[in-house]
Formats: C-alpha cells, sequence, structure tokens
C-alpha cells in the first residue's frame, strides 16, 4: 500500500479548542481544515474568523513551526480598569525551538485603538511566563499576500505522490540554472501535472525560489541544498 493511501486512511485528530467555536455564524467566516502535524499525523484545527484562517494556514506552514492549539482556556487578569477579566488567546503556535507563542487575532480598527493596546498590555502580564513566553496580535495588516498564496499553496499539494516526487527531485538534483517551474517540468516530461511535487521540493528543500514571490508557473526555481 502507497504512502498516499496510508495517508488517507489516517482519521484526523479532533480539534484541540477549549472555547467552543460556533459551527455555523451569520456573517462571520467560522470552520476547520485538517493539515498534517510535525509528525505526518492528521489534526483538525478551527477557526472563528477569515483572518484566523489566514493566519492559521500561514502560521502551520512557517519553517519554525512545531505546534499549534486553538481558542485556549480562559486566562484570568487584572483589567485596567481595576476588576478582574478574562482573555481568550486564539492561537499558540510553538516554534521548533521550543518558544510558546501566545496569539490574538484582531481587526486593525480595534488592533490600533488605546483601549485595546492597555488591555492586552494587561494580558501579557497574566500570560507570559505562565501560559507562554511571549504575545502577539495579528491583524490582517499582518498578513503577507505571498506568505498566504504560498502556503495554501502547500497545503493544497501536502499530499505526496511518490512516482512523480522521485522525478522531480531526481530533475532538480542535476539543475545547473536557475529557471522558470514550467521550463523546469518541460524539461523533465512533467508539465503542468508536476507543479505540486514541486512546491513540495521547495518545503523540503530539494528546490528554492530565485526571489521570495507566490509560487506559480513562471516563478524562478534553482537548485536547493537538500538536492
Amino acid at each position: 500500500m502507497s504512502a498516499t493511501r496510508k495517508h488517507l486512511m489516517l482519521t484526523p485528530a479532533k480539534s484541540r479548542a477549549v472555547r467552543k467555536i460556533p459551527k455555523s455564524s451569520k456573517g462571520h467566516f467560522v470552520g476547520e481544515f485538517v493539515y498534517d502535524n510535525i509528525n505526518g499525523k492528521p489534526q483538525r484545527i478551527g477557526f472563528a474568523s477569515y483572518t484566523e484562517f489566514k493566519a492559521a494556514i500561514c502560521l502551520i506552514y512557517r519553517e519554525d513551526f512545531a505546534d499549534i492549539e486553538e481558542q485556549l482556556a480562559a486566562l484570568p487578569f487584572s483589567h485596567p480598569s481595576g476588576v478582574t477579566s478574562e482573555h481568550f488567546f486564539d492561537f499558540r503556535f510553538t516554534t521548533k525551538g521550543g518558544q510558546k507563542i501566545c496569539i490574538s487575532v484582531k481587526p486593525e480598527r480595534i488592533a490600533t485603538t488605546f483601549a485595546y493596546q492597555a488591555t492586552i498590555d494587561a494580558v501579557k502580564n497574566a500570560a507570559i511566563g505562565n501560559i507562554c513566553d511571549a504575545v502577539a496580535t495579528v491583524t490582517e495588516r499582518n498578513i503577507s499576500p505571498i506568505e498566504l498564496h504560498n502556503a495554501e499553496l502547500y497545503h493544497a499539494a501536502r499530499k505526496p505522490e511518490p512516482e512523480i516526487d522521485a522525478i522531480v527531485v531526481d530533475g532538480l538534483a542535476q539543475l545547473e540554472t536557475t529557471m522558470p517551474i514550467n521550463d523546469f517540468l518541460e524539461g523533465i516530461g512533467l508539465s503542468g501535472r508536476g507543479f505540486f511535487s514541486v512546491a513540495r521540493a521547495i518545503r523540503a528543500g530539494h528546490a528554492r525560489l530565485f526571489t521570495p514571490e507566490k509560487i506559480r508557473g513562471k516563478t524562478l526555481i534553482e537548485r536547493g541544498q537538500a538536492a
């Protein structure tokens, strides 16, 4: 049985959200998707807004990704007004180096207000050293269109195709110059059906982008260090 078929037989692990995410919400983009965790096993992750979805998929496909948890349990903190309150982080991102970063996803119009800035400063005092090593706020302005495009491509291309992947990796090992992805695929006899395989090869280090950009057929690639 191929590695791909074995992968498809695995049941994704349930979402780890502690705070319940509604299955539907009028005017809000909510749902969940499945990604492969650092051990290669499928894991469900929920999101309560489109910006949360974009933030999550970008985080998952970062090179330093080790783990991500969504909708953490309530964190008690002392509000600037003097009352005891609670804050719900949208994500806790763990790097390969072991650093844990709690993340709140907010619209830019809210994140830039004095009230939010004062509140999140108080939240940081309660969170850092307790449930994480750092706190960050992510808004729509923090999400790079290039990073999002490539993360969504990596996600779509995450399932291996062993025979095609072997041809692509072998071709990349012999690549002596920089060339567009389409030209490379034509040269090894795969054409468009090898595009996802090139994306996987970039992720694995067998190829690298000549310049940081959205990965498309015209994108220039060169042999990577792993090739």
